[in-house]
């Protein structure tokens, strides 16, 4: 009878945690557009694996792209195959890796802790908004999270169980991560399990994980594309390894630098509204042995991140998991307690602030001020009012139920915050509209392929929008510059998807039928050079359109 029950018990968890992800991960995604840069590159990279039938040697704009290994691409790739090349086929592996995430953790922690705490910890981890943003805003961050997170659950059930199988998992899943994002796969996997080995006092462990055997199936899946690669491109290797790895971390090169506290409100934004009780679990649950590996994990992966010279957001995503799973055991054991009058003050001033937040529409300096931003955000303010209005709603009830400590218990504490995320996922995903016309050439696009006659060349200046060839599905020339793509644009067969200034001028100046794509002050530039040649047929996401005919 309790087998039955438990199964009945676990078969609804399953049930809802699907449910729960079809919301927050999947449905919409194909109703905005992709952003810059990051979905445009992830989008193009793949897309022309498929055009050119080359799935070695990663292009961007046709250019050759190094700069990540290609696990992610291939997926896309294969999404593309099967469903068609479009936004929904793009971003479906990314939504599907969240996904995975949340059923690795759910059978990870119920396997260790108990069905209750990884019900709880699932839940938690999907409906933190940064997991859920970047579950529909592709990186290839979630789907190194994805098997990172993997290879520590595999890592952990090898050190408990002994089973042979868990160990070998490790190193496959190990691989993957490095075939995802390159070699910090290992440092983080490796730094994680050693210093955990340490604060067991079992560091002769380390003789147990099956080197020999392990380390073949890690290059089983790593080295025949690095082969393939090498073989074809000399200067893969030091690119990918030197330029793209180690000077990425240890110096400032590709302008991504931030202090060492940088990700500490993102971590705690990130997790909302689950991060107001990170500190307590550092503080009550650090010596639970069985969650120690855990928040070695988190401290390695947060630490590493703070003290590179690269740093963006999304970097810390392989944190989530376990820390999700840390604070559903927090949830778990304290069911039946209250929160603590830190955290209660600190969500009280959390939903005050929002609560408030829909008198900024009445206020006269913030008007000035989002005006001095640009007409688009004054124009995206007023489309988002409907979504302030529903924010400050719901925040002022959750704001007077903690004041009248209605919901200062955990067990009810946790279904509130729950609707709250869900709540507000729903608004979000209701101003689609409003997404789809941030940061992307999707528009200008649209009117490049419709005009008539069509252009013989399709040219960025200045600059390069990484969604226009998606869109525009044909090579975009880069004029004046070279950004990420200075590496390529050395090679001999990427002289078409550049032109320096002069043969830009000369090339606008003639008979050829051109289309640009540029900034604003790119556009006071040439109209200074070109004059009365230039005709602006499109503006969108603070970019022209200019054509010569």
């Amino acid at each position: 009878m309790k087998i039955r029950n438990g199964n009945a018990v676990e078969i609804f968890h399953i049930t809802v945690l699907v449910l729960l992800a079809f919301v927050f991960f999947f449905y919409g995604i194909h109703s905005y557009s992709l952003k810059e840069p990051d979905e445009g590159r992830y989008a193009e990279i793949p897309r022309e694996m498929v055009e050119l039938n080359d799935y070695v040697v990663p292009h961007l704009d046709y250019v050759r792209y190094f700069e990540k290994p290609p696990l992610f691409y291939w997926a896309v790739a294969l999404s593309y195959k099967a469903f068609g090349i479009h936004e929904w086929s793009f971003r479906f592996p990314n939504a599907f890796s969240a996904f995975l995430c949340v059923i690795a953790l759910y059978f990870g922690a119920r396997r260790w802790l108990g069905r209750e705490t990884a019900f709880l910890s699932s839940i938690i981890l999907m409906s933190s908004l940064g997991f859920f943003i970047m579950a529909r805003i592709v990186t290839t961050d979630m789907f190194f999270t994805l098997w990172l997170f993997l290879s520590l659950l595999f890592f952990y059930g090898y050190y408990r169980e002994g089973k042979p199988l868990f160990i070998y998992l490790f190193y496959a899943a190990l691989g993957f991560a490095t075939l995802t994002k390159g070699p910090a796969a290992v440092i983080l996997s490796g730094g994680t399990v050693f210093i955990f080995l340490l604060t067991e006092r079992n560091i002769g462990f380390l003789k147990e994980l099956k080197w020999i055997r392990g380390l073949a199936v890690y290059l089983a899946v790593i080295l025949p594309w690095i082969i393939a690669i090498s073989m074809r491109e000399k200067e893969f290797l030091y690119f990918f390894v030197v330029d793209q790895n180690f000077l990425r971390f240890l110096t400032s090169k590709h302008k991504r630098t931030g202090s060492l506290f940088y990700f500490f409100p993102v971590l705690f934004g990130g997790m909302l509204p689950w991060s107001i009780f990170i500190p307590r679990c550092f503080i009550q649950l650090w010596n639970r042995k069985e969650l120690r590996l855990f928040f070695i994990w988190t401290i390695v992966v947060f630490v590493f991140f703070s003290i590179s010279k690269s740093k963006l957001p999304p970097y810390i995503l392989p944190v989530f998991p376990p820390m999700a799973l840390i604070i559903g055991s927090l949830f778990h054991d304290r069911w039946k307690e209250r929160g603590g009058k830190p955290e209660m003050a600190s969500y009280i001033t959390i939903f005050a602030v929002l609560a408030l937040s829909v008198f900024l529409y009445g206020s006269a300096a913030f008007t000035s001020y989002i005006r001095t931003v640009s007409a688009e955000a004054q124009q995206i303010m007023g489309d988002m009012k409907g979504f302030s209005i529903g924010l400050s709603v719901m925040s002022f009830l959750l704001l007077a139920a903690l004041i009248l400590k209605r919901i200062s218990r955990f067990s009810l504490l946790f279904p509130c915050l729950t609707v709250f995320s869900g709540v507000l996922v729903v608004m979000i995903m209701c101003n689609s509209d409003t997404i789809d016309k941030l940061n992307t050439t999707k528009r200008l696009a649209a009117i490049i392929n419709d005009r008539s006659p069509s252009p013989e060349y399709v040219v960025n200046y200045g600059g390069y929008d990484e969604t226009l060839p998606f869109y525009t599905k044909k090579r975009v020339v880069i004029a004046a510059y070279t950004g990420e793509l200075e590496m390529g644009s050395k090679y001999e067969d990427a002289r078409d998807s550049f032109m320096t200034q002069a043969e830009f001028t000369k090339l606008f100046s003639s008979d050829t039928r051109v289309v640009v794509v540029l900034g604003k002050k790119r556009l006071k530039v040439l109209q200074g050079l070109l004059g009365d040649r230039i005709k602006v047929i499109g503006f969108g996401s603070e970019r022209y359109l200019i054509t010569n005919y």
